[in-house]
């Protein structure tokens, strides 16, 4: 089959050189931009079935509105023990509210006017047309809001919240002009500041869910395009450092550049059309795996074909032998990274699933381009792609895969590193036991951090954002004068399906919805503590503490009474005025806290409590199970309670993708197994190749987490929660990638020189190349440290030295020690796994002498 596709390359390489341009451009042009298919956000990617979901799906339906966002200027004086001047709260009701008001009403003209664009995220989201075209209003409430005015000062009475409520999710783009323009009037150099008009010592900072959404979506973007950029400046650093030849280095940057923009294309197209979804920052990872892996196929490639060259063979000889002596490992190994990461596509959790898709589909599309693309530019080059030595210069080679101008071979004209190799493969063959032993003691610590601590992860979005931003910024401020959790409230749905909240006449509550109210807030203020609630807020007590709103009888005995006592219709109309903006109120504080829409009007029943803890910390997650539990044990039989709102959210997020760890590590250890054993044909060789991939997997993990933890003791609140999965999918692929790429050598070289005499050469012959690969991925997985996102900064570092484990570890020295023991007998009774014919193969050459062709 490779020799025909080797034959082919090098009759109609011209050919194959225009359709990959011709399809680059097209498809370029064709294609959507990304950010029109591609959705936002963390939460909409959870299934439609989860708790969390089901709950804002049903605040939809009951208030027609969506579950929506803020942003949050929070006003504060520190060097007053006073707190706020009256100057202070005269500049917020005169100065402050009225420019953020007309910004609003512009913003939200434009809100409406735009159409929503990511029509992905609505699918995602299952948003409707009615949810997308819903009230674009955005209200400002300040310390004079009759409604929730008095939560907006804090207790110290040094800082005031003026909140704008807007219609849209906290991770919409279409937040970002109206956040813009916040931002720079209240900045210290902002607009207010410039015309003098902030009173001295006044201080303002800007959070909210929308701010936190908006500076998500900024870094990711910033975060894609460093690590693009730095991605390409290191495999090109890197190639020039392993060939010296400038050619060489533009042939596989050229063939992965092209393969990865038709696959990014190619995803957009079909985002497009429906048959895919894809989130904001996949590319990032695409780029990365694409440029890792393409480069490591195309060194391989121009490797041999070095060699075919060396040895005489015409141009269109050493492409068409090239081909067909490595292209079968080339497959075999992407492969084997194919199938283990399309293995995420199984998934329960968006991203994951998605990534699967993504990633799969660029390298399949790097895979081919490596096997045509690439050797069409190594024949239009002809030897002039290996300048300043060219044609007719016999350089010195290095055996097997090894080009003679690979990774620093002509480092001081002493290939220095092919003598580490071949000291390395001596102590493995002398010392198989004690090398295996030792390395395995050094990295059992580190492994063992990796199980103990492998659940310590953050899923705070604030504590991916770097501490300038200014969303950090401005928590960190309302944090020091408000609850934690005030920034995101745990909402409580009861759902009663049968009954009414409501009275007879539908304007009030009714007597049973009193007493459960009661009851409710009692039951939770009484054990408040325990269940580290900071206020409970209600249709009786919307304010929270102990204020409660007079119902309808109770207004009308006031009123009644201001006649009899009053003596005078004048006062009584000031009563009456003062009466009707409290019903006015109520109304308000009724339709705020009971459902009045359609059928689901008057059935459901809102409590909204504030959290001692920040609604993203660890902690709130076993604080939210008690306090949902607890008011599950409190409403009457047969009523459903939903939570919604940041904590919810996470809680899903974690059992959903602590579910989705689990599938799919059983997953693709089992399906890289089932391909090692189709490959192989040894269930015992390849059951340790994937077991020695996994404990490099937990101690690159330990390493993680050892590493982050010192850099910030006081500050670590763990790894970001993305990164167990794509460390664990892409390591295990990578790793068996290259375990591939040794055992075919090894194969070869075992026909010729016997078990253990043939570990030891190949190791000897694929130890340049190799590692030449191990390096070029690393430093592409280096480039997500170029990011502002910490996850993508704990990411990077992972895979970096999870790669190098495995090239200089694991692949050299774990699996040549094990295969040197296994084949001289020395395993004891795990010798009956290996077959009867390989044990007389074994035996028959265990005392042959070493013989590596002359090196």
């Amino acid at each position: 089959m490779f020799s025909i596709l080797g034959k082919f390359v090098s009759h109609a390489w011209p050919l194959l050189l225009v359709g990959w341009i011709v399809t680059l451009v097209g498809l370029k042009l064709v294609a959507p931009p990304w950010k029109e298919v591609a959705a936002n956000g963390e939460f909409a990617f959870l299934p439609k079935t989860v708790p969390s979901r089901l709950g804002e799906d049903l605040f939809r339906k009951a208030w027609e509105e969506p579950f929506a966002s803020n942003v949050v200027v929070i006003v504060r004086r520190e060097s007053s023990e006073d707190g706020l001047l009256e100057t202070d709260k005269q500049f917020i009701e005169d100065e402050l509210r009225p420019r953020l008001e007309k910004i609003a009403a512009e913003e939200a003209a434009n809100l409406h006017a735009q159409p929503l664009k990511q029509k992905q995220a609505r699918k995602i989201a299952d948003v409707n047309e009615a949810d997308a075209e819903s009230d674009k209003s955005i209200t400002v409430r300040t310390f004079s809001d009759k409604s929730v005015g008095r939560l907006l000062n804090s207790v110290d009475n040094k800082a005031s919240l003026v909140l704008m409520e807007l219609p849209t999710e906290f991770l919409d783009a279409r937040n970002m002009p109206l956040i813009k323009r916040v931002q720079n009037l209240i900045d210290v150099k902002g607009e207010m500041q410039t015309e003098g008009i902030v009173p001295r010592g006044l201080d303002m900072a800007l959070s909210g869910s929308a701010t936190v959404g908006r500076d998500m979506m900024q870094a990711a973007k910033e975060s894609s395009r460093d690590t693009e950029k730095w991605t390409v400046i290191l495999v090109v650093l890197l190639l020039i450092a392993i060939y010296r030849a400038p050619l060489m280095a533009i042939i596989p940057l050229i063939t992965v550049g092209v393969a990865t923009e038709i696959s990014l294309a190619l995803l957009a197209l079909l985002a497009k059309a429906g048959y895919v979804n894809i989130f904001s920052g996949i590319e990032v990872y695409v780029k990365v795996l694409s440029y890792g892996a393409g480069v490591d196929y195309c060194l391989f490639l121009i490797a041999r074909y070095k060699e075919e060259l060396d040895e005489g063979a015409t141009l269109d000889g050493a492409v068409a032998n090239s081909l067909s002596k490595v292209g079968h490992a080339l497959v075999a190994s992407a492969g084997t990274v194919i199938c283990g990461i399309f293995m995420m596509y199984f998934a329960e959790f968006g991203k994951f699933s998605q990534a699967g898709i993504a990633i799969t589909l660029g390298l399949v599309v790097v895979l081919a381009a490596s096997l045509t693309f690439s050797p069409a530019l190594l024949r239009l080059a002809r030897r002039w792609a290996f300048w300043p030595r060219i044609a007719g210069q016999n350089l010195p080679r290095t055996a097997g895969w090894v080009s003679a101008t690979s990774l620093w071979s002509r480092v001081f004209d002493r290939n220095l590193v092919q003598l580490a190799w071949n000291h390395v493969s001596d102590l493995v063959r002398g010392r198989p036991g004690t090398v295996l032993l030792s390395c395995f003691l050094v990295m059992l610590p580190f492994a063992c951090i990796g199980v103990h601590f492998h659940g310590f992860l953050s899923y705070g979005l604030l504590a991916e954002l770097p501490r300038n931003t200014a969303s950090v910024i401005g928590s960190e401020a309302v944090s020091l004068h408000f609850p934690p959790g005030i920034g995101g409230p745990m909402t409580v749905l009861i759902h009663d399906k049968q009954g009414s909240f409501l009275n007879e006449d539908e304007v009030g509550l009714s007597d049973q919805a009193k007493e459960l109210v009661h009851h409710l807030t009692d039951s939770l203020r009484k054990n408040s503590e325990r269940l580290q609630l900071s206020d409970v807020r209600s249709v009786l007590q919307p304010y929270g503490g102990t204020t409660a709103v007079a119902d309808d009888e109770s207004a009308r005995q006031e009123n009644t009474s201001e006649i009899v006592q009053a003596g005078g219709i004048k006062s009584f109309l000031n009563r009456a005025g003062q009466a009707s903006k409290n019903r006015v109120t109520q109304d308000r504080t009724l339709k705020h806290y009971v459902s009045s829409v359609g059928d689901l009007k008057g059935k459901i029943l809102r409590l909204d409590l504030v959290l001692q803890e920040d609604p993203f910390a660890r902690n709130s997650i076993a604080q939210f199970e008690s306090i949902r539990q607890s008011v599950q044990e409190a409403v009457p039989a047969g009523v459903e309670v939903f939570a919604i709102g940041p904590t919810a959210s996470i809680r899903d997020l974690k059992n959903v993708t602590d579910r989705d760890q689990i599938r799919i590590d059983v997953l693709v250890l089992g399906g890289v197994f089932l391909i090692l054993i189709v490959l192989l044909r040894r269930v015992m060789i390849s059951l340790y190749l994937i077991i020695s991939v996994f404990f490099s997997y937990l101690v690159t993990l330990g390493v993680t987490f050892t590493a982050f933890y010192l850099m910030n003791p006081g500050g670590f609140v763990g790894l970001d929660w993305k990164v167990p999965m794509f460390l664990f999918t892409i390591l295990i692929a990578v790793g068996e990638d290259y375990n591939i790429f040794l055992m075919t050598r090894i194969d070869e070289e075992q026909a010729i020189h016997g078990p253990t005499a043939g570990v030891i050469s190949a190791l000897r012959k694929t130890g340049s190349i190799i590692s030449s690969c191990g390096i070029i991925m690393a430093g592409t997985f280096c480039s997500l440290m170029a990011g502002s996102l910490a996850g993508l900064h704990q990411l990077g570092f992972a895979l970096a030295f999870g790669v190098l484990l495995d090239t200089f570890v694991v692949r050299p020295i774990l699996v040549p020690a094990f295969l040197v023991l296994l084949h001289e007998g020395r395993l004891g009774s795990w010798q009956r796994l290996i077959g009867r014919s390989d044990q007389k193969l074994a035996a028959s050459v265990v005392n042959q002498p070493l013989d590596v062709g002359g090196e």
